[in-house]
Order: C-alpha cells, then sequence, then structure tokens
C-alpha cells in the first residue's frame, strides 16, 4: 500500500472492516478442516499482534473481519500479510495449486462511530443467510461466525 493510502485509511485505535475473496471468485474453503486450518492461522498470528478480533465471518468464497488497532496501525497489515501468507500456503500445498488464492490484496475500510460499527457487524451477522448452502447451519449456529461480546 502507498503511504498516501495509508494515511487516508489507517488511524490508531480505529475499528476496521477488512474482506477478500478467493481469485476469480473460486473456493477458499473446501471443507471443514480447511474453515479450522484458517481460524487455527488467525488465532496464532493475532497473538503475535496487538490486534483485537472483534467479528468474523468465513464464506465458501471469501471472509470479512472487524478488527481494532491499537497505538500502531501498522499491526493490521503485518498481521494479514502472515496471516493470508500461511494460509496460502497451506492452501495451496494441500489442493497442489500454484499461485493467487486471493483476488488481490485484502480490502479495508475504516469504521467511523458506534453506528457504522453496529452496521458493519450486522452486515457481517447476515452474510451468511444470502448462500443457500449455510442456510442449513443458521438454526443450529453458523460455526465459522464470531461477534465479540461487550
Amino acid at each position: 500500500m502507498s503511504k498516501t493510502r495509508n494515511s487516508e485509511v489507517y488511524k490508531k485505535n480505529s475499528f476496521y472492516h477488512l474482506y477478500n475473496r478467493g481469485n476469480r471468485k473460486a473456493l477458499i474453503f473446501h471443507n471443514d478442516d480447511d474453515y479450522e486450518t484458517f481460524k487455527r492461522l488467525m488465532y496464532r498470528y493475532l497473538k503475535k499482534s496487538h490486534v483485537l478480533l472483534i467479528t468474523y465471518c468465513y464464506m465458501p468464497n471469501h471472509y470479512h473481519f472487524v478488527l481494532k488497532c491499537g497505538n500502531d496501525w501498522q499491526e493490521i497489515p503485518r498481521f494479514m500479510q502472515s496471516f493470508m501468507t500461511g494460509y496460502a500456503l497451506y492452501f495451496n500445498r494441500k489442493y497442489r495449486k500454484v499461485g493467487r488464492l486471493f483476488q488481490g490484496p485484502f480490502q479495508i475500510r475504516r469504521i467511523i462511530g458506534k453506528r457504522d460499527l453496529e452496521s458493519t457487524i450486522e452486515y457481517i451477522k447476515r452474510n451468511p443467510l444470502e448462500l443457500p448452502s449455510t442456510k442449513n447451519h443458521i438454526e443450529s449456529g453458523y460455526p465459522w461466525l464470531y461477534v465479540r461480546q461487550r
């Protein structure tokens, strides 16, 4: 990312909505083992960073996060680079693929204010309802959705 984009997007002690999808809209998760590995890697790299996880949702071909950074906004790109590289290596090795797993760099939007934070979290919570294949999970709780309790 350029310095201009960094200064426009990143502010210390702010909330962010991050998301990305598979290259050419392809699946980034084929089974529960893939979801579990993604989740395990996410928590491994979160422990090494000063980023607070607020919400996540994993869908078959994309993901969403709401994260909060502290004083060092660079924690988010460092966390995401390590995490996404780790998952892409796992995925490509497992499925004998080469090249890019994700469509491009993760997308990020700074969340401004309490109302924006609440509406972003609600948007992410509704995401599993949009896919017919995930509707079966909704009644029993979608396993790849997490919202931090306040």
